[in-house]
């Protein structure tokens, strides 16, 4: 069974990091998760966590949703391609992605306020989402409200996973701009001091 496959009750809520990229190995600027060539360069060794999905996944028809579409948004205003830019050519290129509140849909971090019974259920979902990866040496929190959130449960995932890595690193979307002020190398040099 391929990560895909096992992966696959996540579908509709995580994604991999991924995007398409044209013959030279650049982004063609195309958002969208490219399901065809993704297993080729997915895995399981790295879990990038962002707190929550800022708007609602759209349903492709009634009662369904795009496998795989977080992180994947072809609106703009979502940054999800400036992320890909980040990660191309870096170890975090293929890494899961999820975000820890995926029921918590809101485009402001400030508004996302989860109860501490509600980060302890995240923080289980995750490592259960790493147990079936396998192999997960290094969780990345985007931002700092996802990075406290996960350090804070760090002995409890180290008991379930191991030593597994934290870390953090800015968050990509354009209200960090203060941070990363919209820079794609600025950004890559960000993450890369944190991932290697």
């Amino acid at each position: 069974m391929n990560l895909l496959e096992r992966m696959a009750a996540y579908s509709h809520e995580a994604s991999w990091a991924v995007w398409e990229i044209d013959e030279t190995g650049a982004l063609t600027g195309n958002a969208t998760f490219p399901l065809d060539v993704a297993p080729a360069h997915i895995h399981g060794r790295a879990m990038i966590v962002s707190l929550n999905p800022a708007t609602s996944i759209a349903p492709v028809e009634v009662g369904a949703v795009e496998d795989w579409s977080n992180f994947h948004s072809t609106n703009r205003k979502h940054n999800d391609l400036f992320l890909a830019g980040a990660l191309l050519d870096s170890p975090l290129w293929g890494a899961y992605m999820t975000d820890l509140h995926p029921e918590i849909v809101d485009s402001k971090s400030g508004n996302v306020r989860p109860k501490r019974d509600q980060v302890e259920s995240a923080v289980r979902s995750l490592v259960e989402q790493a147990k079936l990866l396998g192999g997960v040496e290094l969780i990345v929190g985007v931002g700092a409200k996802s990075f406290t959130s996960i350090v804070r449960h760090r002995d409890h995932i180290r008991r379930e996973l191991g030593e597994v890595e934290i870390v953090r690193i800015p968050h990509y979307s354009r209200a960090a701009a203060g941070v990363h002020k919209h820079d794609l190398a600025l950004y890559r040099t960000l993450i890369r001091a944190q991932v290697g």
